[in-house]
């Protein structure tokens, strides 16, 4: 586990399988998600003040990327927190893996420096169907289980 201190973020770690069932694993920094094609989610939560903007990977098109056979997702927070999201859900919802937050990387501290995110303005039953807790921060694994 990190410190909350440390200079460098954590990597995420995806993990599921091919569409061959050949297991893929791969481990991807900041900067990394950061090359991808960013999106960007403005909204109101309960975690923040107000709205803001965060900023990042779309969940769907990082994991077909990596050609993740679809599945159960399964979020896991750097604290061990965990979490799952139905396929369906993110095809039908679109989350953001988000990196940043109106414009500024977040550290850990902050959420980050990966926070999965939901346009709940824009989906608000998302609240009454439990969503929140599948906004996990601080994610260092996703594993997609077929």
């Amino acid at each position: 586990m990190f410190p909350v201190f440390a200079l460098t973020s954590p990597p995420l770690t995806l993990k599921g399988l091919s569409a061959e069932n050949a297991p893929i694993e791969v481990r991807l920094t900041r900067d990394e998600i950061a090359s991808f094609p960013q999106e960007s989610v403005t909204t109101s939560m309960p975690w923040v003040n107000d709205k803001a903007t965060f900023s990042g990977v779309n969940l769907q098109a990082l994991l077909n990327h990596y050609h993740l056979k679809p599945g159960t997702i399964h979020l896991t927070a750097l604290n061990k927190f965990t979490a799952e999201l139905h396929w369906q859900d993110m095809k039908k919802y679109q989350p953001v893996l988000a990196i940043r937050r109106n414009d500024e990387w977040m550290r850990v501290r902050d959420y980050g420096p990966f926070w999965l995110i939901f346009a709940l303005d824009t989906h608000p039953d998302l609240i009454d169907k439990g969503f929140l807790e599948k906004m996990v921060w601080q994610i260092n694994e996703i594993n997609v289980v077929p």
